[in-house]
């Protein structure tokens, strides 16, 4: 009687499995987007090296970073020939994948690259000077199952700033 019932519960397992698979309408065939990054403030106290408050969230588990895109005109920035080239942060221990909620993190651009320090989200490996339009994107990795390649998926153009003179 006993092995008559845990075969009883095995197929109603069975088949709850079989018709949830069946039924389940929530997947695309197209890619995520992500919401791209909001600068709130940048800052300088050496030359070279900025300080970025940035409000993001980081939506997917599959979420890779960010991207800068530094260029001499707002444009360029905003819309780069190529979203394959710019600088990718290091990413810090400040900068968690999950929850999906906008959070406030610090950003580096800092010319040595490096590490992240202790309280930064991520550190672009790059050196620029004042007067430079900066632009970020967020990344998010992303797998075609049907020819198990895999891409990154580019999120639109942050808002843009111009890197400002050291302060005092």
């Amino acid at each position: 009687m006993k092995s008559y019932y845990y075969s009883l519960i095995r197929f109603v397992l069975i088949c709850n499995i079989l018709l949830f698979a069946s039924t389940c309408t929530n997947y695309s065939a197209s890619r995520s987007r992500t919401a791209p990054p909001i600068i709130i403030s940048v800052a300088s106290t050496v030359t070279g090296i900025y300080t970025l408050q940035v409000r993001a969230q980081n939506p997917e588990l599959l979420f890779s970073g960010y991207r800068l895109y530094p260029a001499a005109t707002e444009n360029e920035s905003r819309n780069p020939p190529d979203v394959n080239i710019g600088f990718d942060c290091l990413r810090g221990a400040a900068q968690p994948t999950i929850p999906n909620i906008p959070v406030e993190f610090i950003f580096e651009i800092h010319p040595d690259g490096g590490a992240a320090g202790p309280g930064v989200a991520c550190r672009f490996p790059a050196s620029l000077s004042p007067g430079t339009f900066i632009t970020i994107r967020s990344l998010l990795f992303g797998i075609n199952l049907t020819s198990s390649n895999g891409s990154f998926s580019i999120s639109g153009p942050s808002n843009t700033f111009v890197l400002p003179n050291p302060s005092p």
